[in-house]
Order: C-alpha cells, then structure tokens, then sequence
C-alpha cells in the first residue's frame, strides 16, 4: 500500500499513513470525513511518501 503524509485542515497535525488507493483518492476521503472528525472544514493537503513535507502537495480536496 502507498504511504502519504496529510493534513486534513490548516492547524491539523499533519500525520503520515497508509491508504490502498490514490493521493486524490485518498485527499477524497479524507475530505469527507472531516466534519465529522474535526468539527472543521476541510481544506486537505496529501503528499506521497513520508518524507519531509514540500510544495505542492500531490493531492487536494475541499
């Protein structure tokens, strides 16, 4: 499975995981989920690998 670093919204920590799919699959999902897990908006940032976090991120989703 792909390993990617995210941040869900700005000022979320910004965790790493792994996920069977996509980076955007991934930004997707998480992007649902937010509301609910955060009480936030989401404003989703996924890079691939877990590394150091650059710019830009491999995925997004609002």
């Amino acid at each position: 499975m792909p390993r990617f670093t995210y941040q869900s919204a700005r000022g979320l920590p910004i965790k790493t995981t792994n996920y069977h799919g996509t980076a955007q699959d991934f930004a997707d999902a998480l992007a649902e989920d937010c509301r609910a897990d955060y009480g936030v908006a989401p404003d989703v940032r996924v890079w691939n690998g877990d590394g150091p976090v650059t710019q830009p991120p491999a995925a997004t989703a609002r």
